[in-house]
């Protein structure tokens, strides 16, 4: 048998392509993760660039470097991804990484092309080739987008949706084109916050006055759009494009007091937990938010303390859970109680799974399908109402067609976290930097349940 090799996953998805192919980070895991457990690889990382083009600034790729950082602490023997397209589009890019690669004899695999290698001749020639066409097709598809949009953005037609447009803005036509417009039912909000932010300064003060005056539903997303969107001055991209609700006087005034107003997060600060708690009242991510204090006046040596809350409630006071979790605490807990939380995860899944099957055992299509026949024969008969028999039908309905296509579901692989917790886990942890162990939980955890009063309620693992 040969050797296991330490095997990184890395997947990619750019915003365009999720939406327009449905291609998705969690298939392209999925897919590699039973790639390595097929070819005796153990998974000792899965790093993700969700929204990014290959063709993207190598520096703008996070989770290549994160990667990098893993390899030159030879952690890693093998890195493998769906296809080289995932990888890299363009080739200076490409040998500034395979450099750093080679120097730690680390070396790749593009799992559905297994032609293309940097180990023979005819590969690296394929390999140059589809990077080579690869990178043409990205360019060219770009100035031809860009060219396109540029004419259209000149002749003030929308080139996209209304989502997009910000606050107070909709689509409609002018003269049998489709442009943006100002929406009447928001117009009077979207004076009257500038004009309380131009006389009081205070993106605070100026979203309770809407919310209170205007529109409940305003938020804070909307407050950053409105400070730092050019539609308002009624351009887009230097060019004229739609109704201003600002002059360029206005607009430049408020670029200066926003400025002011702007709050850079200190160094040092690294949330290891962003994206893996939810508000347990409204299900909202939970952010990051954090202070500094000093632990040693002679020296002015400082603590740096990092915190969770929930947005909705703090910010736009749409939620009732007003505390701040600790990151330390939270971290302690993990450490400590990792193991006991895995296996009521896996107790929690195999209830899950007996149920699934104690569920297929009692109710069958033949069932379902007599129960159908049964609702069609009393409705007919009038002895129910139509909005029972309908609602009672498409619900049957809805179930009979979910047990017909219900294909038996993976079964969860939890090799690597039980070679894991069988290590001394604890020790590696201590030594890694903190964004390695935000790699590390985002490799290990899904998602943390939290309790109303902040306290851990589970924890639910990849």
């Amino acid at each position: 048998m040969n050797k296991i090799e330490r095997c990184a996953i890395y997947i990619r998805v750019s915003t365009a392509e999720q939406m327009m192919h449905g291609k998705s980070l969690e298939a392209q895991k999925e897919f590699l993760k039973n790639y390595a457990r097929e070819h005796n690889m153990t998974v000792v990382g899965v790093y993700a660039d969700e929204g990014k083009t290959a063709r993207k600034e190598l520096k703008k790729r996070k989770a290549i470097h994160n990667l990098l950082e893993d390899v030159k602490a030879d952690k890693i023997d093998v890195i493998i991804f769906w296809r080289l397209d995932r990888w890299f589009r363009n080739l200076s890019d490409f040998y500034k990484v395979q450099d750093i690669l080679d120097e730690h004899n680390v070396h790749w695999i593009s799992t559905s092309e297994p032609g293309i290698n940097m180990e023979t001749r005819d590969g690296r020639l394929q390999l140059n080739v589809v990077l080579s066409i690869g990178q043409n097709e990205v360019d060219t598809t770009s100035e031809r987008i860009r060219f396109v949009n540029e004419a259209l953005i000149q002749q003030g037609k929308l080139i996209f949706g209304d989502t997009n447009m910000g606050y107070g803005y909709k689509s409609g036509y002018v003269d049998g084109v489709k442009r943006m417009i100002k929406d009447p039912d928001r117009e009077d909000a979207v004076n009257a916050f500038y004009e309380h932010f131009l006389k009081h300064q205070s993106r605070q003060a100026a979203l309770r006055y809407i919310q209170d005056n205007y529109d409940p539903d305003f938020s804070f997303a909307s407050v950053r759009t409105l400070l730092s969107s050019e539609f308002y001055k009624g351009t887009y991209r230097g060019f004229p494009y739609c109704p201003a609700y600002l002059t360029d006087e206005q607009w430049n005034r408020i670029q200066e007091i926003s400025k002011k107003n702007v709050k850079k997060a200190p160094s040092g600060r690294v949330y290891i937990f962003t994206g893996l708690m939810r508000c347990p009242i409204c299900g909202n991510a939970l952010c990051g938010t954090g202070c500094s204090s000093i632990i040693n006046r002679r020296t002015g040596e400082k603590r740096t303390y990092c915190y969770y809350r929930c947005n909705k409630a703090i910010i736009d006071h749409k939620c009732s859970y007003r505390h701040r979790l600790s990151q330390n605490l939270v971290e302690e807990y993990l450490l400590n109680n990792l193991e006991n939380e895995y296996y009521k995860y896996k107790i929690r899944c195999e209830k899950i799974e007996e149920k699934k099957i104690n569920k297929k055992k009692t109710v069958t299509p033949e069932k379902l399908q007599k129960e159908l026949n049964r609702l069609n024969v009393l409705f007919q008969k009038g002895r129910i109402e139509w909005n029972y028999y309908n609602e009672e039908y498409n619900r049957i309905e809805t179930e009979l067609n979910e047990l017909l296509s219900t294909s038996p579901e993976p079964e969860h692989d939890y090799t690597y976290l039980e070679e894991l917790l069988r290590t001394d886990f604890k020790t590696m942890y201590f030594n890694l930097t903190l964004e390695n162990r935000r790699a590390f939980w985002r490799s290990t955890i899904k998602q943390i349940h939290l309790n109303e009063d902040s306290t851990i309620k589970s924890v639910d693992f990849l």
